[in-house]
């Protein structure tokens, strides 16, 4: 969803075929419930019948707001919309020298929907660092013209695409491969289902939640419906490609979860772009095929036996941040990507995880890769015109019932700034992005007084 969580509207601005749903235009679709019943919190307040969203709060023409002043600016916001929230504001600085400057039910666990991506991002990270790559690699039995079987070695790469096919193709070619008995689609790195078992099953198979496997191509995405088998598919692609470059293949089989026999021979690879590119795309766009794909990679190489690779990539992102100093009892993932509505995550938390990752010598990497305000990704529609344009960059969370924003403000009068915005709500998701924005835009009128 982008929560089941709506995702972002859902979420998702995939790469090349993923549908944004983050974007401000995106119709809001009619959902299941938000919280399941085994999780169900106390009801929120209802809303007013015909709430009138509430309009940033523009810099006066002369000063700004004192720290002392904040709380009861932000509160007089906050107040306004009934609501669960979750919100805390900090400056940013060494552990330690860290100053509260605003919090609102900081500690209280809410749907976060794609703000889930930044738990993600932040982990494979720190984990694989910036100029990690995936390598997909293609076997022979030999290395002679004919072959008995020619091997595709999926990694999960979810950047790999038709360019990549057509250069393992070329690749084939230009190495004399030109007859192959029996074209094998290896599908052994991810283990598990390939659908999240917590996504809902009106988002299963759309273009923002498509199957997440070894083998992806184009995002397992084909216009506006998420491919059903994408193993065959990617095979079947491949097929088509070396038959128009005069490699004749005379069955093709995907093997799903076989590893391949000792003793054969690589003939061709492809590398995806660095990992700093990777997670750019995850939070600019809030591609949840990204973020599945890489908490996959982080379970593979926890526990590389795992049954379970998304099970498997939870458990290594809660070791990963817990050693950033990050509390693991004030966020539970069951997904990468934010899409599943059992997520929930504390302003804590990712305040928590924000300011780890600015202390850290790649933090301009991770910092790059979240929209900017009025400026990129999902937020190229917010702030425009405001004070907050161009200075705030943040993780954009959608789906039906909630709303999220956490990142860095950099005001022009005040030290940098870290915050997380969380808000469970009945509300428009207009309405309450407008409050949330308030907020954001306030903290911009910070000044030293």
């Amino acid at each position: 969803m982008k929560f089941a969580l709506l995702p972002h509207g859902i979420f998702c601005a995939t790469l090349a075929l993923s549908v944004s749903l983050e974007s401000l235009t995106a119709p809001v679709r009619a959902q299941a419930p938000l919280f399941p019943p085994s999780t169900q919190p106390k009801p929120l307040p209802q809303p007013p019948q015909t709430p009138a969203p509430t309009r940033p709060v523009q810099a006066p023409v002369n000063g700004g707001i004192c720290p002392a002043q904040l709380g009861g600016t932000l509160d007089g916001i906050v107040d306004r919309l009934p609501a669960s929230w979750s919100v805390l504001v900090q400056t940013q600085a060494a552990r330690g020298t860290r100053q509260n400057l605003y919090a609102r039910n900081p500690f209280t666990q809410l749907v976060p929907a794609s703000n889930n991506k930044i738990f993600t991002t932040a982990a494979a990270l720190a984990k694989l660092g910036a100029q990690h790559q995936i390598r997909t690699p293609v076997f022979g039995n030999t290395n002679s013209p004919d072959l008995l079987t020619l091997r595709v070695i999926g990694q999960g790469d979810p950047s790999f695409g038709t360019a990549q096919l057509n250069s393992l193709t070329q690749q084939l070619r230009q190495r004399g491969i030109r007859q192959v008995q029996q074209l094998i689609g290896d599908d052994t790195i991810f283990r598990g289902a390939d659908y999240n078992l917590f996504w809902d099953a009106d988002d299963r198979g759309e273009a923002y939640a498509p199957p997440v496997n070894s083998l992806m191509l184009n995002q397992n995405v084909i216009g506006e419906g998420a491919v059903s088998n994408p193993g065959n598919y990617f095979v079947g692609e491949f097929r088509q490609r070396l038959a128009g470059a005069g490699v004749q293949v005379k069955s093709s089989t995907l093997v799903k979860r076989t590893p391949a026999p000792p003793g054969e021979v690589e003939l061709a690879s492809v590398i995806s772009p660095p990992l700093s590119r990777l997670i750019f795309t995850t939070n600019q766009d809030s591609d949840n095929a990204y973020a599945e794909a890489l908490l996959k990679t982080l379970g593979r190489l926890q526990d590389p036996n795992s049954s379970d690779s998304t099970a498997s990539g939870v458990a290594a992102v809660r070791s990963i941040l817990t050693e950033l100093g990050v509390n693991p009892n004030r966020f539970s993932m069951v997904d990468g990507s934010g899409l599943a509505g059992r997520n929930r995550a504390s302003a804590e938390a990712l305040v928590q995880t924000l300011q780890a990752m600015a202390q850290r010598p790649d933090v301009d990497v991770f910092r790059r890769s979240l929209p900017v305000g009025g400026v990129s990704g999902t937020l190229s529609n917010r702030f425009r015109n405001t004070p907050a344009q161009g200075i705030v960059f943040a993780k954009t969370g959608t789906i039906s019932g909630v709303v999220a924003l956490s990142g860095y403000v950099t005001p022009p009068n005040y030290s940098p700034i870290v915050f997380s915005i969380i808000v469970n709500s009945n509300h428009s998701p207009s309405t309450v992005r407008a409050s949330v924005d308030s907020l954001v835009v306030a903290l911009t009128r910070l000044r030293n007084c």
